[in-house]
């Protein structure tokens, strides 16, 4: 259930797809980010235009959600680059600002990413170090796993 703070709802929020980065728009996430010491949004538009990850491989995409005109937050799918079994995908890059967490945002953005997950892949995985995050993972059915550059899966099947 979300909480009504005087803050817009989730069916308020327009899920976008990105096929090209707007840079203009990603700037405030990026600053809150690293603000936090945080720099996997920077990395994610350094490998957007390197060509490192244009999460257009099959079964991959990269996700915004917008509120107005205002990007609030971003998560991706890619597959994992850390196992050879490629029907395991990886959660990227998942950060929303910090006014609009706790109100059901990251957990829509996260039922984008899994559904989409669900059609080309059979596990998910992702890594955090953060607590929050991990709780935040695990109440979505995500179990705390020890394995390389893994700290959370969730069987898809």
């Amino acid at each position: 259930m979300l909480k009504n703070l005087g803050m817009p709802s989730v069916h308020e929020v327009k899920l976008i797809e990105f096929t090209d980065l707007n840079f203009t728009m990603i700037d405030s996430l990026v600053n809150e980010a690293e603000h936090n010491g945080h720099d996997f949004i920077q990395r994610t538009i350094d490998d957007w235009n390197s060509g490192a990850n244009k999460f257009d491989k099959p079964g991959e995409r990269l996700w915004g959600l917008v509120l107005g005109i205002e990007l609030i937050g971003i998560g991706g799918l890619n597959c994992d680059p850390y196992t050879e079994d490629l029907n395991t995908g990886r959660v990227r890059h998942l950060y929303v600002l910090q006014a609009y967490r706790r109100k059901g945002y990251a957990t829509l953005l996260m039922k984008v990413i899994i559904n989409n997950a669900r059609q080309h892949f059979t596990v998910l995985r992702l890594f955090t170090d953060n607590t929050s995050a991990a709780e935040f993972y695990e109440k979505l059915g995500f179990q705390n796993v020890n394995t390389y550059k893994a700290s959370h899966m969730l069987a898809l099947t």
